[in-house]
């Protein structure tokens, strides 16, 4: 399971309190202290998402995001903005930002945004893996179509995760990074259903 973090903070101090929070969470944090000195580890193929703040004295984190979808549009960027800046915090998702946090930041959302983050970055790689593999090689007719073959994985990793969150939906589309009615539309064509993964088909909150 993917666990890195490019965190691209100016603030010393901030800097150092969210790494020991993501450190004592078991996630990888890798600090930076610029926009400039993070960018050689922002690449296409980087195993984890960015938390970047979004005022910094030269490039600022909108900067950051632009770059990084330019590298790979569907790597997770979360920005860190100023308590209450509402049309900053609107702008980010606008422009594509995976989530944004208000300063200070609380903890618990701090570790729960960033690991759904996660969670659905390790999904997109897993994919991009798969269709290199299925580019690769050679299928005997039997293993099935392409879109079959993307099926089944898909299967396999929606049915890993309603598993871990003992069947509730909404708890599974968070970690995937997907509407709940999406979740819900792949599980119905992928003949997949909730209570057989609740222990004692405990009711979904």
């Amino acid at each position: 399971m993917i666990q890195k973090i490019l965190v691209i903070e100016d603030d010393a101090a901030l800097r150092t309190s969210i790494v020991q929070t993501l450190d004592l969470e078991g996630l990888e944090a890798i600090p930076m202290s610029s926009f400039s000195q993070a960018r050689r580890s922002i690449r296409s193929n980087f195993k984890g998402v960015i938390l970047s703040d979004i005022k910094m004295p030269d490039q600022d984190g909108f900067d950051v995001l632009r770059f990084a979808q330019a590298r790979d549009p569907e790597l997770p960027v979360v920005l860190l903005t100023g308590y209450s800046d509402v049309p900053t915090a609107m702008r980010a998702i606008k422009e594509g930002a995976y989530d944004y946090l208000e300063k200070p930041c609380d903890p618990d959302r701090l570790v729960d945004t960033l690991r759904r983050a996660l969670d659905r970055r390790e999904l997109v790689l897993q994919n991009r893996t798969l269709r290199e593999q299925l580019g690769n090689q050679q299928y005997d007719d039997q293993d099935g179509s392409l879109a079959e073959r993307l099926e089944r994985h898909e299967r396999q990793i929606i049915q890993e995760v309603l598993s871990s969150e003992n069947g509730k939906v909404s708890k599974a589309a968070e970690r995937l990074g997907i509407p709940r009615n999406t979740l819900y539309d792949r599980m119905t064509k992928l003949r997949l259903v909730a209570k057989s993964f609740r222990p004692g088909n405990d009711a979904e909150n």
